[in-house]
C-alpha cells in the first residue's frame, strides 16, 4: 500500500497539470499503471526494462488483433493494447520514484509509443478487412495511412529539431495552457486516451470500419496542420 501512496505522490506539480489534460489516460490508465507498477517494483526490475517488455507486447498486441476474425479475439487484442497502455506509464512510474530515469530511458519508452501509433490504426484495418470476409482491402490501406499519418509529423520534427533548433517539441509537451479545442483535441487523438476506447467501442458494434474512416480523417488533417507549423 506504501508503494502506491508513494507512486501517487511521485510526479511533480507541472507534470500532473499537463497529465490531466488527457483525461482517459490520467483518471483511467494512471492509476492502473500505479498498481501494475508495484510487482515490478518488488522484483527490482529498471524502467528500460520494462520499455523492452512494452516494446514487445505491443506488437503481440498487433499480432492479436490483425489475426482476429471475429469479437471476442478483437477484444482480446484491443485488452493488450490498453496493457500496452499501463505498461508505458510503468517504465515512467518506477524512474521518478527511484529517481533512475535517464535520457536514454526516455528512447526506449518513445519506442514502443511510436510502435503504437501505428500499429493499432494498421491492425484496426486489418481486422475491419478479416471482417469483410477477406473483401475490403481499402481498409487496410486505409488503416496503414492512418498510422503513418501520426508517425510522419513527427519524424518531421525531430528533423527540425535537430537541424534547426525548432521548439515545437517543447510546445506539444507544454500542455498547461492548452484551451478547450486543444484538449478536446488532445482527447480525441491521445492513443493512450481516447482513442482506445472508441476502438474498443467499434470493435463491440463491428464497426471498425467506420472508425478507421473517421481517424483517416482526424490524423490527416492533425498531420497537415502539424506539418505547417513546423515547417511554415
Amino acid at each position: 500500500m506504501s508503494y502506491l501512496k508513494d507512486l501517487s505522490k511521485s510526479m511533480t506539480p507541472e507534470k500532473k497539470v499537463n497529465a490531466k489534460k488527457d483525461i482517459f489516460a490520467f483518471y483511467v490508465g494512471r492509476p492502473l499503471s500505479y498498481v501494475l507498477t508495484v510487482p515490478f517494483l518488488w522484483l527490482n526490475i529498471r524502467p528500460n526494462i520494462v520499455s523492452i517488455i512494452a516494446a514487445i507486447e505491443i506488437i503481440i498486441a498487433g499480432i492479436v488483433l490483425s489475426m482476429a476474425n471475429n469479437i471476442k479475439v478483437a477484444v482480446f487484442g484491443w485488452f493488450l493494447f490498453f496493457l500496452w497502455n499501463l505498461l508505458d506509464g510503468v517504465d515512467g512510474n518506477i524512474a521518478r520514484l527511484k529517481k533512475n530515469g535517464s535520457k536514454i530511458g526516455s528512447v526506449y519508452d518513445a519506442m514502443s509509443g511510436y510502435e503504437a501509433m501505428f500499429l493499432l490504426y494498421f491492425c484496426a484495418g486489418i481486422f475491419s478487412f478479416n471482417m469483410s470476409n477477406y473483401s475490403d482491402y481499402s481498409q487496410i490501406i486505409i488503416g496503414a495511412i492512418s498510422g503513418m499519418s501520426v508517425i510522419f509529423p513527427r519524424l518531421v520534427m525531430h528533423k527540425a529539431n535537430t537541424e534547426l533548433g525548432c521548439s515545437e517539441k517543447n510546445e506539444l509537451a507544454d500542455k498547461k495552457d492548452f484551451g478547450f479545442i486543444k484538449v478536446v483535441a488532445l482527447n480525441i487523438t491521445s492513443i493512450s486516451g481516447l482513442v482506445e476506447v472508441f476502438l474498443l467501442i467499434a470493435i463491440m458494434l463491428n464497426q471498425v470500419n467506420i472508425f478507421n474512416w473517421i481517424y483517416l480523417v482526424i490524423n490527416l488533417v492533425v498531420m497537415i496542420g502539424s506539418l505547417i507549423k513546423v515547417l511554415k
